[in-house]
């Protein structure tokens, strides 16, 4: 299971493999020894890691400087760095961030990816009040940055075939993401190598987040 790994071995580090993690069915392990620091590694490449990381009401993410590329999506509670509060639904990239500033006075979970990228600007989007645009078909797609977004898929709507140049990699938000490769839950993270392929669908409504040419 991932959550006996020792973090500082990689873990699902082959981008060519597809992989598909639910994560609830994942045990949350201690990060760094701290009692109220869970986590759950999808992936770890070297420094690149792919996480959800959940901070317990009352905590400080590290009490030593520690400086991280950081790419975050707030799934519960209130996230908070040196650059302010960041509340459920947020989309947030920074292109450092010091984790003796990181903590939650409420509790809140997040999905992380950390030293993925190399920027200079601060991005902040709150998905509650961002507008949703017309997709392919019957879609709506908000972008957050480049090729991430949030894709919503009425019930019972059909994509088309197609191949992922550069990769994909979801997370379902809500309902349940479908394909000929099998039924991903909420919660479920699925990453697809370069020139892979599928036809995805729902039969509920769905909310993923998406994010493709990474890989």
């Amino acid at each position: 299971m991932l959550s006996n790994l020792i973090l500082n071995h990689n873990i699902n580090d082959n981008y060519n493999e597809k992989i598909f993690i639910n994560s609830d069915t994942l045990k949350w392990a201690s990060y760094e020894n701290k009692k109220n620091i869970h986590k759950k590694i999808f992936s770890l490449k070297d420094l690149q890691e792919t996480s959800l990381l959940k901070l317990e009401k009352n905590s400080n993410l590290n009490n030593e400087s520690k400086i991280n590329s950081v790419e975050i999506f707030v799934l519960e509670g209130t996230y908070i760095n040196e650059y302010g509060e960041f509340k459920k639904g947020t989309y947030a990239q920074f292109p450092k961030e010091d984790e003796k500033f990181v903590k939650s006075n409420d509790g809140c979970t997040i999905f992380r990816k950390t030293n993925y990228f190399d920027m200079k600007d601060i991005i902040v989007i709150d998905t509650n009040n961002t507008t949703w645009l017309n997709g392919h078909g019957n879609l709506m797609v908000m972008p957050l940055f480049e090729q991430t977004a949030l894709v919503k898929w009425p019930q019972n709507e059909r994509f088309i075939s197609h191949k992922h140049w550069g990769g994909e990699e979801i997370f379902v938000l809500s309902g349940k993401f479908i394909d000929e490769h099998g039924s991903y839950p909420k919660n479920s993270w699925i990453r697809s190598p370069h020139l892979s392929h599928h036809l995805p669908y729902v039969e509920e409504e769905t909310i993923i987040y998406v994010k493709t040419g990474h890989l």
